[in-house]
């Protein structure tokens, strides 16, 4: 039986990306959640590095209860105080088995890419599904 090579995170996980800094006010978020097909939202410090996420679940569930008190807190909520603390992060050189056994044991769907104390990208669940379609694709060939 011939073994497969594992495929590292950098060959699949997305690098241009969206983020937001701490201080980034709420109505912020909600527009970058509007205008962009994402569900995950990377905070970074003023240096890049990795201080939180937020999911789309977490943009919903604080924009309802904000709006239910006050909708002028828009612009007084910033994403540090709904950001996950306590994320997640895997290596660029980490196998994509790795990502999928994170994926499979925990209830989330991206995992920020993390190099030196870096973001450099981040791999979703779909990002997973999408290569292991498109490999399935090019065996059937």
């Amino acid at each position: 039986m011939m073994k497969v090579q594992p495929i590292p995170i950098r060959e699949v996980m997305s690098r241009e990306l969206l983020v937001v800094r701490r201080d980034e006010k709420l109505g912020r978020v909600n527009e970058i959640f509007q205008a962009y097909n994402i569900h995950h939202l990377p905070v970074v410090d003023e240096q890049g590095k990795l201080c939180g996420i937020i999911s789309k679940a977490d943009q919903m569930r604080a924009d309802h209860l904000i709006g239910l008190y006050n909708q002028a807190l828009h612009e007084e909520v910033a994403a540090l105080d709904i950001m996950t603390k306590q994320v997640a992060t895997i290596g660029p050189e980490e196998s994509l088995q790795k990502a999928a056994e994170v994926f499979l044991s925990n209830v989330f769907h991206a995992l920020p890419v993390v190099d030196r104390g870096q973001l450099i990208g981040i791999i979703t669940t779909h990002d997973l599904l999408r290569f292991s379609f498109s490999e399935e694709l090019l065996l059937d060939e």
